[in-house]
């Protein structure tokens, strides 16, 4: 005899003398109310169940179930009341318990997310001076410049293989999950070097947002005479992630004490004088590669104890995808027309190699796509799954010009050089062997493509 207890205001032990009775089929033999829409076929959710105690004496996922696990990215706790049999004495909760659990539940999208626990870096950043620009400014341009801001803003993060959570006013919530979070939680070792490769990418984007205000600003004070300043709080730890919201009305967000901790770290910039201050915990995964110039001792609104933030101004070792950007920044700077350049020695490589003639119309028309692939890949360095689209069209766009795959090794010098001729000061040994290695990557990847 196995006892099924659903944890309510009160506890309802059930008992069943059918080896490999399924929960519903217990709860129903007792008259105790679970929601089965469907009839018991797994093919809605509203029987689910939440098990507290006794998972090891419940059958495992049939496909049917793990397939809806899946798709909703269940933790091992929530089962199928219709799917799952009994073996033993269990408890368990309702997470369907009347009509508005129900409408809740069914509102549901087949990529919902019903709440799962996982390690992640918060990012928080607000616009510092925007109010000001809100109150002089019409609406129209408000509108404009707030949406623009937000896509240079969140270019890197996404650049770096974080995720936008949501739009707060004139701020940001972004994260960063662990890649390959099933995998890498295996192993401690395994553990540590996914918690320290993604606040590194974290910290990446974050630099990359103070160069991207740069140009920013440029054109702001062109077109509005106004200039900005941003200021970020960046923190990790566990996250609750999960659709919230009204049942016709969700969005997936993360929420948790991780994500309070970042936004108070953002708001102290303002009382320390500082740009971009990152948590302890940050610090103690990656704080020896990092370069700081201030340590704030604080207690954050909400907080008992007391906690050191650190004020980042970089990396102490150049981060190899940050250099490249930065030195092409500088080459568009110094060299406005740098692709009709490189078109042209593309175009003489062409005639001088492959005994082909490059239209000149061809070119022209090739130039303005090709720059915007080229400016891509750069800033997807740091995120190698959106980085392969990109690649693909610098495949075809040299193929246009009539070079096969087998020729782009040849084409690496080229652009080697074109790079280092609009950089006349800034180039040295360590720029010319990371644009190498970078760019012959780049050209196996192109290759493959």
């Amino acid at each position: 005899m196995s006892i099924v207890t659903f944890e309510d205001k009160e506890n309802f032990p059930l008992e069943t003398n059918k080896p490999g009775a399924t929960i519903l089929e217990t709860a129903l033999k007792h008259d105790y109310p679970l929601y089965h829409l469907c009839g018991g076929n797994a093919k809605c959710t509203t029987c689910r169940v939440f098990v507290t105690d006794g998972l090891q004496y419940l059958s495992t996922r049939n496909d049917r179930e793990q397939t809806l696990a899946d798709r909703k990215g269940w933790p091992t706790e929530i089962r199928l009341a219709c799917q799952t049999e009994v073996f033993g004495d269990i408890s368990l909760r309702r997470i369907i318990k009347d009509n508005k659990d129900l409408k809740t539940v069914t509102s549901e999208s087949k990529s919902s997310k019903t709440g799962e626990e996982c390690y992640a870096v918060i990012l928080f950043l607000d616009i510092k001076g925007f109010t000001a620009f809100t109150e002089a400014s019409l609406p129209y341009d408000v509108v404009f410049v707030l949406n623009r801001f937000f896509q240079e803003m969140s270019e890197p993060v996404l650049n770096n293989g974080g995720e936008i959570d949501k739009f707060i006013g004139d701020g940001i919530l972004a994260f960063f999950q662990l890649r390959n979070k099933d995998e890498v939680t295996k192993n401690e070792e395994s553990l540590k070097k996914a918690k320290q490769e993604t606040v590194h990418a974290a910290i990446r984007a974050c630099l990359r947002m103070f160069d991207q205000l740069k140009k920013f600003n440029l054109e702001m004070k062109d077109r509005f005479n106004f200039t900005f300043d941003i200021r970020i709080g960046l923190h990790a730890g566990n996250v609750i992630y999960g659709d919230i919201g009204h049942s016709e009305y969700k969005s997936q967000t993360v929420l948790g004490d991780t994500v309070n901790v970042a936004s108070r770290l953002e708001a102290l910039n303002k009382k320390t004088n500082t740009s971009f201050l990152v948590s302890d915990e940050i610090y103690k995964i990656i704080g020896k590669s990092l370069s700081v110039n201030k340590k704030v001792i604080t207690r954050l609104r909400g907080k008992s104890e007391k906690m050191t933030a650190y004020s980042v101004l970089g990396f102490k070792v150049s981060d190899p995808v940050l250099r490249i950007q930065k030195s092409f920044d500088h080459v568009l700077e110094n060299n406005p027309r740098w692709i009709e350049d490189y078109v042209d020695k593309l175009k003489s490589f062409v005639e001088e190699n492959l005994d082909k003639n490059l239209e000149e119309n061809q070119s022209l028309t090739n130039s303005n796509e090709f720059l915007n692939v080229i400016e891509s890949i750069i800033e997807k360095l740091g995120n190698p799954v959106s980085l392969k689209k990109e690649v693909s069209k610098l495949a075809k766009i040299y193929e246009s010009f009539g070079i096969s795959k087998k020729e782009f090794p040849k084409l690496v010098p080229i652009l080697i050089s074109s790079i280092r001729e609009n950089l006349p000061s800034e180039w040295n040994a360590e720029l010319e062997s990371i644009w190498n290695q970078m760019t012959m990557d780049l050209t196996i990847e192109t290759i493959e493509s």
